[in-house]
């Protein structure tokens, strides 16, 4: 028995288990979640059974130590539970790597598998949050629904989810968006009744505008974020697939699947962050396939979705400037075709926050705008990792080691095109060196600690790279992949 594959599924077995067990499983009986985490496993590590058996036991069991599976399964103690739990995961990992190693089409059986598995994901995805906004899992507690379906006070809205799903509210009711959140400023008393201190601290009102087209129920809104979360997660998955094998690209998807459960079942739904970023995803894959391809209208669209991605959120400028800048890297003579659609996107995204600065008409409280960029630091670069882990369930440094991996697929993304390796080491790292700089305004209101809310606009795309990284442990060389980068330039 080879041990550095045992090894190799060990690590794709607990990064599987950690994934799933957040959330995308508890809906699941044990005779069901178990083989989803066998079967993810196996597809991932692509080795003879008997390592892939033993690997995913020793896996899952380091898994089950760090987070307990939670099941509907009411019959059978927890003990019995988890040893099912674990002894059905390897049984079911070592059977789907036997199937596999006698199929004659290996890959195209893998690559159906992949996407059979990305519908699966989603279908938890969205079954688990439907079922848990309506209070299935936490019978006799509020429910998130009930939640979004009662407009906060004026005066009560202390907190910026208050603060959204009061103009949500207002907004349907005719409000004008700007008059309506100078109004909940103004009326909130934790806030010394003080209008935002600039104008980054007016949202734009892209996403409100969007959000009119919807029924006048905050109710609705998980229903709609989970159009943009299957949108993240299906662009994670095309951007691993890219550049590893699509059966690896699978748990860069499920780790992007596992964050945006805890999005759309929270108050987090109601912030812009996530909506944005599932837009940032899909223009990075169109930027990969356009690369990949020499598509000039790939290269648009990708222009395009990124643009409105900083349309909603405009700290997602970031990825557009990175990659009209890695144009700089080509022979001069093709600079002007390479970086005149990113020039005009650019252009685009001025005259939409020139018009929200001039919309705003200098309602800001600028005696509150001392020291807004001075809360960086090694603090605030800690606090995004661990902001994110809440999204994890507050797994101890799965984050931070993910983000690593991710930073590691996009520098190996050198080897084969430089251009696009450096956009994409430049798309994880520049925003984590920025941290240390530069940070919110805001504080903890209880423990007076720097938010770390900004990682859910950069950790996602470190996640759906991640699995580059780990294509080397399963023995994968990019050289052989079935889906080269073709573009050299």
């Amino acid at each position: 028995m080879n041990w550095r594959q045992v090894i190799a599924v060990i690590v794709l077995a607990l990064i599987t288990h950690l994934c799933l067990v957040y959330g995308l499983i508890v809906i699941l009986p044990l005779w069901l979640g178990a083989p989803l985490v066998g079967g993810i496993t196996a597809l991932a590590a692509q080795t003879d059974w008997p390592a892939t058996a033993l690997g995913t036991l020793a896996g899952l069991g380091v898994g089950v130590t760090l987070a307990q599976p939670a099941f509907l399964d009411s019959t059978l103690s927890q003990m019995q539970l988890t040893l099912m739990f674990v002894f059905l995961g390897a049984l079911a990992a070592g059977a789907s790597a036997f199937v596999l190693g006698l199929s004659a089409g290996r890959e195209q059986l893998e690559q159906k598998l992949a996407f059979l598995l990305i519908a699966v994901i989603l279908a938890l995805l969205w079954t688990t949050t439907l079922q848990y906004n309506q209070g299935v899992f936490t019978p006799g507690e509020p429910t998130v629904n009930a939640w979004l379906s009662a407009m906060p006070q004026l005066g009560q809205t202390p907190t910026d989810r208050d603060l959204y799903l009061r103009l949500f509210y207002d907004t349907h009711a005719g409000v004008p968006y700007y008059d309506a959140y100078a109004r909940v400023y103004q009326s909130d008393p934790l806030g010394e009744f003080r209008l935002p201190n600039g104008v980054p601290g007016y949202r734009l009102p892209t996403l409100f505008l969007l959000w009119q087209t919807l029924p006048a129920d905050g109710a609705v809104l998980p229903l709609f974020f989970l159009v943009f979360a299957s949108l993240a997660v299906c662009s994670a998955y095309a951007i691993g697939a890219q550049l590893a094998p699509p059966r690896l690209a699978v748990l860069g998807a499920l780790m992007v699947a596992a964050a945006y459960l805890t999005i759309s079942t929270s108050s987090f739904v109601v912030f812009v962050d996530g909506w944005a970023m599932a837009l940032t995803l899909a223009g990075l894959a169109l930027l990969v396939a356009s690369q990949r391809k020499h598509s000039r209208p790939l290269l648009w669209a990708a222009v395009a979705v990124m643009l409105l991605a900083a349309s909603l959120r405009e700290i997602l400028l970031y990825p557009m400037l990175l990659a009209g800048a890695s144009a700089l890297l080509l022979p001069k003579e093709k600079w002007a075709k390479e970086l005149w659609p990113w020039l005009l996107g650019f252009a685009i995204f001025c005259v939409i926050y020139a018009a929200h600065t001039a919309a705003i008409g200098g309602r800001v409280d600028k005696s509150g705008s001392v020291g807004f960029w001075l809360n960086g630091g090694v603090g605030h670069l800690v606090a995004t990792q661990r902001f994110f882990e809440q999204l994890f369930g507050g797994a101890p440094l799965f984050v931070p080691l993910m983000v690593v991996a991710g930073l590691v697929g996009a520098v190996m993304t050198f080897r084969v095109q430089v251009r696009l390796g450096v956009f994409l080491t430049a798309c994880v790292l520049i925003p984590h060196i920025t941290f240390l700089f530069f940070g919110s305004a805001g504080r903890d209101m209880v423990t007076g600690a720097v938010p770390g809310y900004w990682a859910m606009l950069v950790v996602p795309i470190a996640l759906a790279m991640a699995p580059v990284a780990l294509a080397p442990l399963v023995g994968f060389e990019k050289k052989d992949s079935m889906n080269p980068i073709l573009n050299k330039g």
